[in-house]
This record gives C-alpha cells, sequence and structure tokens, in this order.
C-alpha cells in the first residue's frame, strides 16, 4: 500500500485509491471503499456510487484528518452515523438501506393503483409508475439509465414490467 501524507492523501480517496498515511488509510473492504482514522474509525465509505460521511463525532485530530483527505468529495456524500458506516464497513448496512427503498417504492407503487381514478388513461399511470421506480433506482445507483430499448416498448409492456417490481 503506497505511503503518503495526510494533506496529499485526498486525491487517494477521490479516486479510490489504497493508501497509507499518518494514522489515516483508504483501503477496499468487502466491496466498499473504506477511509479509516487510527485503523479502526471509518470517517468516510464509497459503496455502490455514494459517498457516505460519519456524522458522529470525533477528536480534533480525526477532524483535520477528515478535511485534507476529503477535497473533491465531500459535497456528494451522505452522512450517516457510526453505526450506519460500521454495518455498511462490515457488509450490512447497504443491503437494509436498498431494502428500505425497495419497500417504499413499492408502498407507493400500491398507493398508485389505490389512488388511481378508473378515468385515468394507461399513459398517465405509466407516467406515474415510471417517476416512482426510475426514481428511486437513481437514489440507489446514481449513474443509473432507463433499459435503452424503454421508450420503443409498447405501454401495455412498460406495464407489465412496472407492475412486476410490486412483487419483489
Amino acid at each position: 500500500m503506497p505511503k503518503t501524507s495526510n494533506k496529499n492523501s485526498s486525491n487517494f480517496v477521490k479516486y479510490r485509491d489504497e493508501f497509507d498515511a499518518n494514522n489515516l488509510s483508504g483501503e477496499w473492504i468487502n466491496n466498499i471503499y473504506v477511509v479509516k482514522s487510527y485503523g479502526y474509525y471509518p470517517i468516510f465509505i464509497y459503496s455502490a456510487g455514494q459517498w457516505y460521511e460519519n456524522e458522529n463525532r470525533y477528536s480534533r485530530s480525526t477532524a483535520k484528518q477528515m478535511t485534507q483527505c476529503s477535497y473533491g468529495i465531500r459535497a456528494e456524500a451522505i452522512k450517516k452515523d457510526n453505526q450506519f458506516m460500521q454495518d455498511l464497513m462490515n457488509g450490512k448496512g447497504e443491503k437494509s438501506t436498498k431494502t428500505d427503498a425497495l419497500a417504499g417504492m413499492k408502498a407507493f407503487l400500491i398507493l398508485g393503483d389505490l389512488m388511481n381514478d378508473k378515468k385515468e388513461s394507461q399513459e398517465d399511470k405509466l407516467k406515474y409508475k415510471e417517476r416512482i421506480v426510475f426514481a428511486t433506482m437513481k437514489s440507489q445507483i446514481p449513474d443509473w439509465q432507463k433499459p435503452s430499448d424503454w421508450d420503443s416498448l409498447p405501454t401495455e409492456e412498460k406495464m407489465k414490467r412496472l407492475n412486476k417490481l410490486q412483487t419483489i
């Protein structure tokens, strides 16, 4: 693992390269990139296209490390508590976050079915479901794109696929 200074660690963090600095390190653990202070305290984590920042209280030295290593990523980071960071680092947190998002998506799809007026057109119902599903996918996978052939599919096929998501 390359040695660097805390001051120069931000380039390693930005490009998610492993490094070792003065009581600061970055490494890949369980397919996520973890920046740790003092070898155990996760301060930043990159997982599934998203940066997370530990929002819990920390020492002055850790606060300084966070500033030094976070140029270029801190504005993108979602603040989470230490338990979330520990769970994510141990392979638990990401799954529960995605499960919660999918459960919320399913609830909104069902609510839409209940609330939609019988007079609404299939296209209006489709637009509602697309907004819910596509927004959920984007929130969980920032670089997500709808299928390339989506716009060429018939409305019935699109509805069939979107309705199938309610059964997952």
